[in-house]
């Protein structure tokens, strides 16, 4: 139940408080009173989508918060890690000049979105075709289950319900580590099979390697050997000298050939 409507800088009006008692209450007055001033107030504060014309000239920012009581526990309320205390739950709302908002519900920060998901369970309001929940389709099991008042039947289904998908989830990842263990023998099946089909012998990757090394530098090899034959054969002015150290090389040194 709405107990307390809290305003501040909505259209014409500076500050209002409005309580509401048990049974019905009606707001009456001519034209132009503020009869839909107060309307659009608690439609901001439900999380309705609101405009900044909402806001009083000359003011920054709009504020408007709500009480209710005898809040019952909601699957809004516990998807944002919500509970009404003692059945007493308080809805703010500020909406600023440049279009932001600050939502709160119960002291805490939610998104507009999560304030409209919990207003809906809050409270509904019929005018004009503004947000006639009756013929919102996705409101319907919700209101089926509260006029059959099987809550607690909901609750227990609820609980069996998560118990049936976790093990589903369990029972596909078994069948996925199959799958894995499956894949990985024949992966490891087929390695096998390449290493038996090469033949390896003992040593062979120490020559293998000394091959490669050996192919890496051919060319450089053959450019060696090319300078040598060039300069054998009196490739350039000074013709080839072998310069021979040790021994002998005080002999031969600087000798032509």
């Amino acid at each position: 139940m709405l107990q307390l409507l809290h305003i501040e800088n909505i259209a014409v009006i500076d500050e209002a408080d409005i309580r509401f008692e048990e049974g019905f209450t009606a707001l009456t007055g001519e034209t132009g009173a503020g009869k839909s001033i107060v309307i659009d107030a608690m439609g901001a504060v439900l999380g309705q989508r609101t405009s900044r014309d909402l806001i009083r000239t000359g003011a920054a920012k709009s504020f408007v918060s709500a009480v209710f009581t005898g809040v019952p526990s909601l699957p809004a309320l516990a998807e944002c890690g919500l509970m009404a205390e003692d059945g007493e739950l308080l809805l703010q709302r500020e909406i600023f000049a440049d279009g932001k908002n600050a939502c709160r519900v119960g002291g805490r920060p939610v998104t507009v979105a999560q304030l409209r998901r919990i207003g809906n369970a809050l409270l509904n309001i019929h005018g004009q075709h503004d947000g006639q929940q009756l013929l919102d389709e996705d409101q319907h099991g919700a209101y089926l289950d509260s006029f059959g008042r099987v809550d607690d039947t909901l609750t227990a289904y609820r609980e069996r319900y998560d118990a049936m998908e976790a093990m589903r989830k369990k029972y596909r990842a078994l069948q996925m580590d199959e799958a894995e263990k499956e894949r990985r023998v024949d992966s490891l099946n087929f390695q096998i099979n390449e290493l038996e089909r090469a033949h390896l012998k003992a040593g062979e990757e120490e020559e293998l390697i000394q091959r490669r090394n050996l192919l890496r530098n051919s060319e450089k090899f053959m450019s060696a050997i090319q300078g040598a034959l060039w300069s054998l054969n009196g490739g350039d002015e000074g013709a080839a000298r072998f310069l021979l150290w040790g021994k002998r090389s005080a002999r031969w040194a600087g000798r032509k050939i």
